[in-house]
């Protein structure tokens, strides 16, 4: 189980426990002992009474609610088109409401425990019967515990149960077989072993990152239920894939995950070793990656598994330029606009690196990705130096590293030409002057919107010609 879904559990499972002593008390004191519980008489109660355990528990309560609600709506409305643009809103009322509530609970609290301490405020709590309410509450507590612990080792004798004598093997790819109990899902067989399994939207069945192709026991599969169907009829699988979120297996089976799980360490940002914190001028070489026919690699699919798509790309992508002590000014789409700096003259030795990088790991996600991509993924770059003012913007919440100047509009430019000239890359006259080479390569020229003359460029069609123009360039 994911360690968010775990949270959520545990926090659903705590409520009762710290509300059943607030609501059986309240309703139970005004049935058998006919106190009205106002507002002023709770606060009493809680602020002079007993400030050390009521107090703390009525606040945790407050706290633990809210936040299981807010993960419960989210996981509701995510999917949702009106989401990502009523975010900004929806975590201000997240913060605000919660917040405000425990000021205005602080502050009338304040005052009620300043007006018992000047004898201006009286109020009577304890009636004849108050032992039998407190252990009629302390009942009440108990037997919820016990049927959760009940249920708990009910599952656990069941589980085991099965294990002994009606488990359900699945087995993985590579020979590891895991035993579930019946009703298991195979991605809960996957979590129950520890194995890697995709599921971007949390095995909710929203998206397909989680389908399988089933190798042997197909005699052993329900029929699709309507929410798996409709998956599955989105991406007109062949009969033997399913979503392994939603099937339970009635019997043993073979499956095959066809989508490879993401790496859990990602690649640290690198930042500049100039001194920028402060918009300097300086010597950069900007680089722009934009993927071919993205629109094509999202039509027909589910949103989470085009988002998956996008975001392996994306990774890919970023991770070789920061790898390369780039970094990643902006993510418009499927493109990529990235700086890296010219100090000591290594930029332009650092930025080739990182097109060689995502030109090999592009070629790993081709593979790996075989079966959900219409066509391999290609991309065109575009590259030039020139000088630009780098400095970090602020919102107030957040900073990013910027620039601004003439070359990245150059380097995108230059990516546009990659159609058209059927090659990957575009590497501006400029770019290779400044690393001191002449390179054997096919060259152009090309005009620049904006620009009174045109541009001299070398292309790069070959991932060996890339190769060879690092070999001219320093190690170091």
């Amino acid at each position: 189980m994911p360690a968010s879904e775990a949270f959520q559990l545990t926090t659903g499972l705590a409520i009762p426990l710290l509300l059943i002593p607030h609501a059986a008390g309240i309703r139970l004191g005004y049935s058998i002992q006919g106190m009205e519980f106002g507002y002023g008489r709770l606060l009493y109660q809680f602020w002079v009474v007993s400030p050390d355990f009521a107090l703390p528990r009525q606040i945790l309560l407050l706290v633990i609610v809210w936040i299981h609600g807010c993960i419960g709506l989210r996981s509701w409305w995510r999917t949702m088109s009106w989401y990502s643009r009523a975010v900004p809103a929806l975590a201000s009322l997240a913060t605000l409401v919660p917040v405000l509530a425990l000021l205005g609970l602080i502050n009338a609290g304040l005052d009620i425990r300043e007006a018992a301490q000047h004898g201006e405020l009286s109020v009577t709590l304890v009636a004849s019967n108050g032992e039998t309410v407190d252990r009629i509450v302390q009942a009440i507590l108990a037997v919820y515990v016990g049927a959760v612990a009940a249920i708990l080792f009910t599952r656990a004798v069941m589980n085991w149960g099965a294990r002994q004598f009606s488990a359900i093997r699945v087995t993985y790819p590579g020979g590891q077989i895991v035993s579930v109990p019946l009703g298991f899902t195979v991605l809960e067989a996957s979590r129950w072993a520890g194995i890697a399994h995709e599921s971007v939207c949390g095995g909710r069945g929203r998206c397909s990152t989680c389908r399988i192709r089933i190798v042997q026991g197909t005699g052993n599969l329900p029929p699709p239920d309507e929410l798996e169907a409709r998956g599955l009829g989105r991406l007109g699988t062949m009969p033997n894939i399913r979503l392994a979120c939603q099937l339970r297996p009635r019997g043993d089976l073979t499956i095959e995950p066809l989508v490879r799980p993401r790496a859990t360490s990602d690649v640290d940002a690198i930042r500049f070793d100039a001194a920028i914190g402060g918009s300097k001028e300086i010597d950069i070489a900007a680089m722009f990656v934009d993927l071919w026919g993205s629109t094509e690699l999202a039509t027909g699919r589910l949103p989470y598994d085009a988002l998956y798509l996008f975001d392996r790309y994306i990774q890919a992508v970023s991770g070789a330029i920061r790898t390369h002590k780039g970094h990643v000014t902006s993510v418009a789409g499927d493109g990529v606009m990235s700086v890296f700096s010219m100090h000591a003259g290594a930029g332009v030795r650092d930025v080739l690196r990182s097109v060689l990088d995502i030109w090999k790991d592009l070629e790993k996600l081709n593979i790996e990705l075989a079966d959900d991509l219409p066509k391999p993924l290609k991309v065109g770059i575009g590259i030039h130096v020139g000088t630009a003012v780098v400095g970090w913007i602020s919102d107030g919440v957040s900073q990013s590293l910027q620039f601004l100047g003439d070359t990245g509009n150059v380097a995108a430019k230059l990516e546009r030409y990659t159609r058209n000239l059927q090659c990957t890359l575009v590497v501006s006259e400029a770019t290779l002057r400044a690393a001191g080479i002449s390179p054997a390569l096919e060259q152009t020229t090309v005009s620049i919107p904006g620009r009174e003359h045109s541009l001299r460029v070398a292309l790069i069609k070959q991932r060996g010609d890339l190769e060879s123009l690092l070999a001219l360039l320093p190690a170091t």
